[in-house]
C-alpha cells in the first residue's frame, strides 16, 4: 500500500469522525432550544384534585333566596326550623348521602312552612286547589293529614322520604297498569304479533347491484297457473335474463318458469312475486327501451292481477346498468399463458393426453382439456343437475379441438392454459395450481412456458400475474359480487 492510500484513507475517516461529531453537537443544541421553548406544566386541570376556596364564593345569590323566603309570609330566622338554621355551607366534598339529607332538610323545611303558617289562608289554598282537580298528589294528601293534627310538629325524616318515594313511584305503577290492561286486549296482542313476523327476504338468486327488481304484493292469493297464464308473452324478446318468481304458502321462493314442467304444484296459492331484469352481461348494458319496456310491463301485470308494485331501487336504473358494465369490463380477466415445443420439435397427441389425464384434466365434449375440483366433482356426483364449471382449461393454440381420434394420429405444437377469474372461487389457489400442472408438463413434453408474446415465462412473471389476479379478486368483492358465485356466473356469461 503506498503513502498516497494511507494519507487518503486518514483523510476519509478523520472527515467522518468529523461529520459525526457536528451531528452530535446539532443534535444536543436543538434538544437544548426544544427544552427551553416549553415551561414546566403546573398543574394539571384533569388531573389534579379540585379544591374549593369558601372565602371567594358568591353569597349574593343565597341572600336573594333568604328575601325571597322573607316575602313569602316568614319575617324572620325565628320562624325557620332549627335543623335547616343549622345547616352549614355546601362544600365540594360532601358525599352524596350528605347531598340527600340537605335535599330531605330542604322537603322538611317546605311543609313546616306550610303547617306553621296561617291556617285560615292555608284551608282557602286548599279548598281552591280542591274544585280544580279532585286528584290529591301523595304530598298534598300528607299536607292535609298535618293539618288536621292537632300538635304541630316538625315532619320527620323517615316521613318526609315515605312521601317522595310514593310519589316518585307512582308512574311506574301506572305504567305497569296500562302495560297489563293492553296485553289483556286479545286483538291488540295479535297485531303485535303479525308487527314481530320476520321481513321476508328477496330470492337468493337476486342482486342488489345487478338486477332492477319490483316486488308484487297481491290483495287476494292466485295459483301458480294463474300466474304463469298472466305472465304469456308478457316477457319475451329482452336482450337480457328476466326472473319470475313467486312466493309459495311455505314462504319459498320459486322461479315461475320452473313450475310449468310441475304439474303438482301449479295449483299450489301464491301471495307474492319479484319480477327482475338483469342490467347487464358481457354484451354490455341494458338499452334505455328495454328498460322502459320492461318497467311498462311490470305495472300492467301488476293491474292485471290485482297487485301492488314496490321497486326495490332507487336512482336512475340506466346509470346503475352503465356502472355495473364499467366495472365488468374492468374485471373481465383471463389469466394464462402457453406450452410450445422445444428443441425435440412438436410433441405426440398420445403423450399430451397421457400427461394430461395423469394431473387431473379430463377431455370434454368441446375438445378442451377440464380441470374440475373435488367440490365440483363432488357436487356433481349428488346432483346430476347441477352443471360442473371447470377451475380451469387447456386447449389447442391453434384452435383445432381435441378429439380422441386427432389425439391418436396427429402432433401437437402448442398449448395454452387459462383461467377464468370472475368464474373460479379461489383464485390464487387455482393458479397456483395451473403453473404446477403445466411445469409438470413442460418437464415431460420437453416443452417451453411462454406467455402471450412467446417470451419466456420465469418465476418473476408467475408472481406479477399473481399479483395482478389478487387486485381484480378483491375489487370484485368491494363491489358485493364474489368470483365463482351464481351472480359472477350470471353477470359474466
Amino acid at each position: 500500500m503506498s503513502d498516497l492510500q494511507i494519507v487518503l484513507i486518514v483523510i476519509g475517516a478523520l472527515i467522518i469522525a468529523a461529520v459525526l461529531i457536528l451531528n452530535w453537537w446539532q443534535e444536543r443544541r436543538f434538544n437544548q432550544q426544544v427544552e427551553s421553548s416549553f415551561t414546566q406544566l403546573k398543574s394539571d386541570a384533569l388531573l389534579d384534585e379540585p379544591t374549593l376556596d369558601i372565602s371567594k364564593l358568591d353569597v349574593s345569590q343565597f341572600d336573594h333566596d333568604q328575601d325571597d323566603f322573607a316575602s313569602s309570609g316568614f319575617s324572620n330566622d325565628d320562624d325557620l326550623p332549627q335543623q335547616v338554621l343549622d345547616a352549614p355551607l355546601p362544600e365540594a366534598e360532601n358525599s352524596a348521602m350528605q347531598n340527600e339529607d340537605r335535599f330531605v332538610q330542604a322537603a322538611q323545611y317546605e311543609v313546616s312552612g306550610h303547617v306553621l303558617a296561617d291556617e285560615a289562608s292555608i284551608d282557602a289554598t286548599y279548598a281552591e286547589l280542591v274544585n280544580k282537580s279532585s286528584k290529591i298528589t301523595p304530598i298534598e294528601a300528607e299536607v292535609k293529614k298535618l293539618e288536621s293534627t292537632p300538635e304541630i310538629k316538625p315532619a320527620q325524616h323517615h316521613e318526609i322520604k315515605a312521601i317522595f318515594d310514593e310519589a316518585f313511584s307512582q308512574p311506574d305503577n301506572d305504567a305497569t297498569v296500562q302495560h297489563n290492561s293492553i296485553e289483556d286486549i286479545p286483538h291488540l296482542s295479535s297485531k303485535q304479533a303479525a308487527f314481530e313476523e320476520p321481513v321476508l327476504s328477496l330470492p337468493a338468486m337476486l342482486h342488489s347491484q345487478m338486477d332492477l327488481t319490483a316486488v308484487l304484493y297481491l290483495a287476494a292469493e292466485s295459483s301458480f297457473n294463474e300466474l304463469n297464464n298472466a305472465l304469456h308473452g308478457l316477457f319475451d324478446g329482452y336482450e337480457k335474463p328476466v326472473y319470475i318468481h313467486a312466493l309459495d304458502s311455505n314462504k319459498q321462493w320459486l322461479l315461475l318458469s320452473d313450475t310449468l314442467s310441475k304439474p303438482q304444484i301449479l295449483n299450489q296459492q301464491a301471495s307474492r312475486l319479484t319480477c327482475s331484469l338483469q342490467l347487464a352481461d358481457r354484451a354490455g348494458p341494458i338499452s334505455r327501451n328495454m328498460l322502459n319496456r320492461f318497467q311498462l310491463a311490470v305495472e300492467t301485470l301488476g293491474l292485471d292481477i290485482n297487485a301492488h308494485v314496490e321497486w326495490q331501487s332507487s336512482g336512475d336504473a340506466l346509470t346503475a346498468a352503465n356502472a355495473l358494465d364499467s366495472f365488468c369490463m374492468d374485471v373481465d380477466k383471463t389469466m394464462g399463458f402457453h406450452l410450445v415445443h422445444g428443441d425435440n420439435g412438436a410433441f405426440t397427441g398420445t403423450k399430451l393426453r397421457g400427461l394430461a389425464e395423469s394431473q387431473g384434466l379430463v377431455l370434454s365434449a368441446d375438445g378442451a382439456f377440464k380441470y374440475f375440483d373435488e367440490a365440483t366433482t363432488a357436487q356433481a356426483l349428488n346432483n346430476t343437475a347441477v352443471l360442473q364449471k371447470p377451475s380451469f382449461i387447456m386447449f389447442n393454440r391453434d384452435q383445432h379441438p381435441f378429439s380422441p381420434e386427432m389425439l391418436r394420429t396427429s402432433v401437437v405444437k402448442a398449448v395454452s392454459f387459462q383461467l377464468d377469474i370472475p368464474h373460479v372461487k379461489h383464485c390464487a389457489e387455482v393458479f397456483n395450481h395451473m403453473v404446477q400442472v403445466a411445469k409438470q408438463m413442460e418437464t415431460g413434453l420437453n416443452a417451453v412456458l411462454v406467455d402471450d408474446n412467446n417470451r419466456v415465462l420465469g418465476d418473476m412473471q408467475v408472481e406479477k400475474i399473481r399479483q395482478q389476479l389478487k387486485v381484480i379478486h378483491a375489487t370484485m368483492l368491494v363491489r358485493g359480487i364474489v368470483p365463482g358465485s351464481e351472480s359472477a356466473h350470471r353477470l359474466f356469461s
